[in-house]
């Protein structure tokens, strides 16, 4: 930089180096040492400077503040005021915080593509330009290029972790980078031994950051970190206690990024996932890692059922929606924990969230946590039930049928011995999805009848539906076309039912006939009726 804009200026661009000022008292004496100006008696050295730079025109570049940002400040501002053509470009993890002080954040380096592309990436360009400078012969074919793509991204485009992991690349080769990066602060040390200290390792670099924050902004950067994605200011008051200076803090330090608007419009603080990593380590370290994520199951299971309650209402259904999309990865994270931690906290996200998965096809890959939900859960009880019921409707995606039929006639064997009820109804009707789905259609036929007559004795109209949708399913693919036509016309009987519940959006699978897979839905029986019409050259 200053080699590039030292002609615009008449007594050119100098360089001040302030990492080796150990305290504030010593920032204008190395300042004064780079620009040759002499100390003076009686007058400080300040001062000094400022009356040498009074008659110059220079650029002072001022690297490494934040250590000393006061004193740096404070120079800077008697600078500029005596000093006319003096101009002073500052780096720091924060603002100098003076007057005319313009503000330019640095982020990370640019990123490849999602396709897969990296020409024009930035942190692509950095590592093979330092992994070949350490004698690696790199060839960016399809192959190598996707996993230093996948690496940078890993390394959040940080150019200190990328030169560090190009360093490695000679004795590791890409492939063990990758495979290593859980640990990236043992692997990425010790680079150049001529760098100075803060810049050997990734570790040192992230410290250096970290202690020059006071205690209590110490202690909600450690917090924040058992987020896995965004977070808003009233989440990170949740897990930190009272932390919103704090938080400002740490944006303009650099350690968190400034806030962006998630899909829901609610401001979300982010950190680099380099900084989350250490964040973490220091939580585990100061035996905090427990009690940050039990406050952040709290205010999870919080968000999770204020949602699903906006999910049932129509005005407030699609701000819900955005709401728990923008929320999503630390749901699941959540949700892992708890059933490990929290099986009450696990148990009620498993309530709160079941739809919001389904809606959004996410039941597959919640499937594990959902078994695992279940086994935390005391049999028969109302969360075991809710539990055995959306881990019945995930597996019916995936893994399959069998293990689907194996939860849903579990639920009905919990149940059966009660009073007509929902849990019922589903069970019944997620068995006889799970028979059609192997082709077992008189026994799916009867589970659907018989879940038809439990859902009209309990008072559930989305379980008539979903049952009357599945059986016209059956007749349908026994080729008894008219009953299937006479069974989805009875939906007028609900005419004026909201369904807000599970029939009204659940996504029937492994439904096949001979022209191919139909996907049919519950809200969708008219349309599927006019289908099968069709189908049959309108006979009906």
């Amino acid at each position: 930089m200053a080699r590039r804009v030292a002609g615009e200026f008449a007594d050119g661009a100098w360089l001040v180096e302030l990492a080796p000022a150990r305290d504030a008292a010593q920032v204008a004496g190395v300042v004064a040492a780079v620009l040759g100006v002499r100390e003076q008696p009686g007058v400080p050295v300040a001062e000094a400077v400022g009356r040498v730079l009074a008659r110059q025109q220079l650029l002072l570049m001022l690297d490494n503040c934040e250590h000393v940002i006061g004193a740096a400040a404070q120079l800077c501002a008697g600078l500029l005021a005596a000093a006319d053509d003096v101009r002073v470009l500052a780096t720091s993890r924060e603002p100098l915080a003076v007057g005319g002080e313009a503000r330019y954040r640095l982020g990370p380096l640019s990123l490849p593509g999602q396709d897969g592309d990296v020409s024009g990436s930035e942190a692509v360009e950095l590592f093979t330009d330092r992994a070949r400078a350490a004698g690696v012969g790199l060839l960016l074919d399809e192959q190598a290029a996707a996993g230093v793509a996948e690496l940078v991204r890993r390394l959040d485009g940080m150019p200190l972790a990328i030169e560090l992991a190009a360093a490695r690349a000679e004795s590791l080769g890409v492939g063990q980078l990758l495979d290593r990066l859980d640990d990236r602060f043992a692997l990425l040390a010790g680079a150049d031994r001529l760098a100075p200290p803060r810049q050997r390792s990734l570790a040192a670099t992230v410290e250096w950051s970290y202690r020059l924050l006071a205690e209590q902004q110490q202690r909600v950067f450690r917090a924040v970190s058992v987020f896995p994605a965004g977070f808003t200011l009233e989440a990170a008051e949740a897990v930190a206690g009272d932390a919103a200076a704090a938080v400002l803090r740490l944006v303009d330090c650099s350690l968190l990024a400034p806030p962006c608007t998630g899909p829901d419009g609610r401001a979300r603080y982010s950190m680099l996932e380099t900084l989350r990593a250490y964040g973490a380590g220091l939580l585990a370290e100061a035996g905090e890692r427990d009690q940050a994520a039990s406050a952040l199951a709290g205010w999870a299971v919080g968000v999770a059922e204020q949602a699903a309650a906006g999910l049932q209402s129509g005005a407030e259904e699609r701000q819900a929606a955005r709401w728990l999309e923008a929320e999503d990865a630390t749901m699941r994270q959540v949700l892992a924990w708890s059933v490990a931690h929290d099986a009450g906290a696990a148990l009620r996200l498993v309530a709160a969230l079941g739809w919001w998965w389904l809606l959004r096809n996410g039941l597959r890959g919640v499937y594990p946590l959902l078994r695992a939900a279940v086994g935390c859960a005391e049999p028969g009880s109302d969360g075991w039930c809710t539990a055995q019921e959306w881990a019945g409707w995930a597996a019916l995606d995936s893994p399959g049928a069998a293990e689907a039929l194996g939860h849903f006639t579990a639920l009905r064997d919990a149940v059966a011995g009660r009073p007509p009820s929902r849990a019922l109804a589903e069970a019944l009707n997620g068995r006889s999805f799970a028979l059609m789905a192997q082709d077992r259609l008189a026994e799916a036929a009867e589970d659907g009848r018989r879940a038809l007559a439990v859902a009209r004795a309990a008072g559930y109209p989305d379980g008539q539906v979903l049952a009357l949708a599945q059986l016209a399913q059956a007749a349908a693919a026994a080729g008894e076309v008219a009953e299937a036509v006479r069974l989805v016309c009875r939906s007028p009987e609900f005419k004026g039912h909201h369904t807000s519940g599970f029939a009204s959006q659940f996504p029937v699978p492994g439904f096949r006939r001979a022209g191919g897979c139909v996907l049919l839905r519950a809200c969708q029986i008219r349309d599927w009726s006019r289908w099968c019409c069709r189908k049959t050259s309108g006979a009906f």
